[in-house]
């Protein structure tokens, strides 16, 4: 009998190949997205389960596991449905549900080694996806496959190291060797300061669809294999370097990804950029710790699948619509597109963590106890933000401005379904933003039930 956790492998890249042939219909969307709904779905609401021993290994779907995957199969879903209107090549959906699959086992993975290969697996599966089939630049393609391959060999070396020292405990020097290793390998996942190229080229170059769901994946599997270390190798946290450096690295990240967005002349390089300050702001509440910095984590994970999706798919609509994203070319698009620019706004300024989105009440919490380690660390996360907020607002700006060319016939009756997501997601983040209780109940309930260690 199959475990029903296993489902959630299973489902997903048992239907790819019929996904496959029914690609280039609306057939194939509605497939791909009811399986990644309804995939979604069984996540969410399964029950605590025992630990699964398979091939000699032991895979777990614990709280946290269960609820990154449910938001990453349901912002799939939206992602497949949208791309049906706004072409994102063919790969997006067979692949999509292959990589849905290779999440869902990394997830539920217990040996660090064991999820760095079936990562690696997803980075190869994840390529096509991101290149989208577009001909010229192959950078973000390769720069995520070459990183999460550079990665392996750093989780492999960890766990051999782990596994020696349970051989021989008296050696504990093994312990500090998993830890520098770990500590490499967790960097190129998480894209902080300096090897966030990977990150950054897949929001430049990639199809805005595909990248929402490439920043939003990766980066979220990495947070929950670093939660679980955290959590079940407490040796890892018996270095004081682990907090700090979480905390650093997190800063960095923030504060680059801030300065650099605002200079952007494009929006999907803005996109990139936006992630990373997001990003870095996830390593930075983990690092905090105490009670506003883990509601402020667990909130920011929801936030961040919200965010990515509400920008990625305005920002695909407003390069269908005209063709380019480089701001010189967007002149009187808001005009053309009032939804569409309404929605990339919003979008922005969550990931940004303004007043009135989904992300302000929860950066909030975080600036208030990271203001209790060190008052300039908060100057530095608040310039980010508004940096990142420059960026976009830089964008509002030349789309407010006169077109300079004639209008061509507006196709947006055609994209009813795209407009209907832009609202339903732009609602969520300003309702959000108001009343932000519901989010933050929900961030308490998975906190206690998964709670974070200190660091």
């Amino acid at each position: 009998m199959i475990e029903p956790p296993l489902w959630l492998v299973i489902l997903p890249i048992a239907a790819s190949p019929l996904v496959y042939l029914t690609r280039r219909w609306f057939a194939g969307a509605l497939l791909a997205a009811l399986v990644a709904f309804l995939t979604g779905l069984l996540a969410w609401n399964l029950p605590p389960t025992n630990p699964i021993r398979l091939m000699g290994r032991v895979f777990l779907l614990d709280p946290l596991t269960q609820h990154v995957l449910a938001l990453l199969f349901f912002l799939a879903a939206i992602l497949f449905l949208i791309a049906w209107r706004l072409p994102q090549g063919g790969a997006l959906y067979p692949l999509g549900l292959v990589l849905l699959g290779l999440f869902a086992a990394a997830g539920m993975s217990r040996h660090i080694g064991i999820s760095a290969i079936i990562t690696a697996l997803a980075a190869i599966a994840a390529a096509p996806i991101v290149q989208g089939g577009q001909f010229g630049s192959t950078r973000a393609a390769w720069r995520l496959l070459v990183m999460m391959m550079l990665a392996l060999p750093f989780f492999l070396l960890a766990s051999w190291r782990v596994d020696l020292y349970r051989e021989d405990v008296e050696n504990v020097i093994y312990l500090g060797q998993a830890a520098v290793f770990l500590g490499l390998g967790m960097a190129i996942w998480l894209a902080a300061v300096p090897l966030h190229g990977w990150l950054t080229a897949v929001g430049a170059e990639a199809p805005s669809l595909a990248a929402a769901l490439v920043l939003a994946g990766f980066p979220l599997l990495a947070l929950v294999a670093l939660l679980q270390v955290l959590n079940e190798g407490a040796w890892f946290t018996w270095h004081e370097q682990a907090g700090q450096a979480l905390l650093t690295a997190g800063l960095i990240s923030a504060g680059i990804g801030g300065l650099l967005a605002a200079v952007q002349r494009g929006l999907r390089p803005l996109f990139g950029y936006a992630a990373l300050f997001d990003m870095g702001c996830l390593l930075v509440a983990l690092a905090v710790g105490g009670d506003g910095g883990w509601l402020a984590f667990y909130a920011g994970l929801a936030i961040r699948a919200l965010a990515l999706g509400l920008t990625g798919t305005a920002t695909a609509a407003v390069r269908h619509r005209v063709g380019r994203d480089a701001f010189a070319g967007l002149h009187g698009v808001a005009y053309r597109m009032p939804l569409a620019t309404a929605a990339l706004i919003i979008g922005g300024f969550t990931l940004a963590g303004l007043p009135l989105t989904a992300s302000f009440f929860p950066r909030w919490l975080l600036l208030r106890n990271l203001a209790q380690v060190d008052p300039r660390y908060v100057w530095l996360l608040v310039g980010g933000g508004v940096g990142v907020a420059i960026g976009y607002l830089r964008g509002l700006n030349e789309m407010l401005a006169s077109p300079t060319r004639p209008d061509r016939p507006d196709p947006s009756h055609a994209a009813w379904l795209v407009m209907i997501f832009l609202v339903a997601l732009g609602t969520i983040s300003i309702g959000l933003g108001i009343y932000p209780d519901p989010l933050l109940q929900a961030a308490q309930r998975l906190l206690i039930a998964y709670p974070l260690p200190p660091l």
